[in-house]
């Protein structure tokens, strides 16, 4: 008995039968690598110019609405504040988020603003930077990624008519660490991005050195908290207070070098710190928890920060250092 048996192929059956072979061929390897290069990826690159484009026009947003008079409540933050809510926010909201959602729908965006109803359709703006062009081209996941936006940062001191503390910002979050980082300044017209490992917007950024024995610490002028009783219980002799309103004008100050520490106890939004965080990290600093922890920004994540923070342009920060372990 003959068990092996005989085929016998004919011309169409081989045709059937090669087609077949390719077809499971495609859909196995090809469709899969092409999945994931054109598909389930983002150049951050890309992110990066479109996050300064939607900073920008959620700036422009703010300077039409600076002269309003439609101011609103969210309610009260848990130190009992005022969260105020004006027209400038939302329309800024939109305009931003529009922006990012032009550039890509897949993209997971995390905004202060809530929004039902948009009629923003897009803007035929281009912002090229030769500075950004030069940059490497870096692609990730879109899964990974995590926009976080503020349309107003300082709508307090925006009501109040202090628009230098005003600031759009936007961050981008690759799993849960602060990747790219824009802060726009409406009033000034002037942006500084940062993204860590790969560049700054301003390469003539230096880190003034600063004498040991003197620091200049940033507040928040409306959320104080226990700053005060903190830095005393460090036993710090030569130091002095600034405050001021909004989170992305306070890391700009040291970022700039005019305040050496960023200091907040209560809590805080991460839309306000993400951006911040990113443009500290790229520029060697660092921002943390006052336990000395790095801060989640996953999309999952509790979007209020509740563990206070501290940063500075230095990472291993001896007045950072001290503040953390008290």
């Amino acid at each position: 008995m003959n068990l092996a048996g005989t085929v016998h192929l004919n011309k169409t059956g081989i045709a059937i039968f090669a087609i077949g072979f390719l077809l499971i061929f495609y859909y196995a390897f090809l469709r899969d690598t092409s999945s994931m290069n054109n598909i389930r990826t983002i150049n951050l690159k890309e992110l990066l110019q479109t996050s300064i484009l939607a900073a920008n026009e959620g700036g422009l947003e703010v300077l039409k609405y600076k002269n309003t008079n439609d101011i609103r409540s969210k309610g009260k933050t848990k130190e009992g504040a005022n969260d105020s809510v004006t027209m400038a926010d939302l329309k800024s909201h939109c305009v931003m988020m529009g922006t990012i959602k032009s550039y890509d729908k897949r993209i997971r965006v995390i905004s202060e603003e809530a929004v039902d109803k948009c009629d923003y359709t897009g803007s035929d703006r281009i912002i090229k930077l030769s500075e950004i062009d030069e940059l490497v081209d870096v692609n990730v996941p879109v899964d990974d990624v995590t926009v976080w936006i503020d349309p107003l940062d300082a709508t307090q001191e925006f009501t109040e008519g202090l628009l230098h503390y005003v600031t759009t910002m936007v961050c981008v979050a690759v799993k849960n660490r602060a990747v790219i980082g824009v802060i726009y300044q409406p009033l000034i017209k002037k942006w500084y991005w940062g993204w860590v490992g790969v560049g700054l917007s301003d390469k003539n950024i230096q880190v003034k050195a600063k004498s040991d024995d003197f620091i200049k610490i940033i507040v928040s002028r409306s959320h104080k908290g226990a700053v005060e009783q903190m830095i005393k219980s460090s036993q710090l002799k030569n130091f002095k207070i600034t405050t001021a309103g909004g989170a992305g004008y306070k890391v700009l100050e040291v970022v700039k070098g005019e305040n050496d520490v960023y200091i907040h106890t209560t809590n805080i939004k991460k839309w306000d710190i993400c951006a911040g965080n990113a443009i500290l990290d790229a520029l060697g600093g660092k921002m943390v928890d006052l336990k000395g922890n790095l801060i989640d920004y996953g999309y999952d994540s509790n979007h209020i920060h509740e563990n206070g923070l501290i940063a500075s342009t230095k990472s291993d920060d001896i007045y950072l250092n001290k503040f953390v372990n008290n």
